[in-house]
């Protein structure tokens, strides 16, 4: 995390859909907003499913396939990530590296969902494409 960043101060990663959950509700049960409601992105989880791509020395691109969630914690940025494929991909594999990713974002958005609804919270899951800094990632 840069200072670059307005309004971010500390990134968190979790490292279970259970610590994230705890971190969620902790955020609830504690936060509030003097004078009225927090903003719709404010008070979302995200999830998304990402792709980093780079070149190799092979000739294919080496990529990382994961799936990230994240919500704000007052100015902090609590996130979750499960890689799912890190490899040199051949275009064979592609198309089952993808299939891959697209279960575990299945599997970690309905583990939001359901501890969300076990935990009585009524937050909205937005879900599609982040941009997330670099910088971020590699701190």
């Amino acid at each position: 995390m840069t200072d670059k960043e307005p309004g971010l101060t500390f990134g968190v990663e979790a490292s279970t859909v259970e610590e994230f959950l705890r971190l969620l509700k902790e955020r609830e049960e504690g936060e509030t907003s003097p004078g009225g409601q927090r903003s719709a992105t404010r008070r979302a989880v995200f999830v998304a499913q990402m792709l980093d791509q780079r070149s190799s020395s092979y000739g294919y691109p080496s990529v990382r396939r994961y799936v990230f969630a994240a919500f704000a914690y007052g100015r902090d940025l609590v996130s979750l990530s499960r890689t799912s494929t890190s490899v040199v991909e051949l275009p064979e594999i592609a198309s089952r590296a993808a299939e891959r990713q697209q279960e575990a974002y299945e599997e970690i958005k309905a583990d939001i969902e359901r501890g969300l609804e076990g935990m009585g919270l009524d937050l909205p899951v937005y879900e599609g494409f982040l941009r997330c800094p670099a910088e971020y990632l590699e701190d």
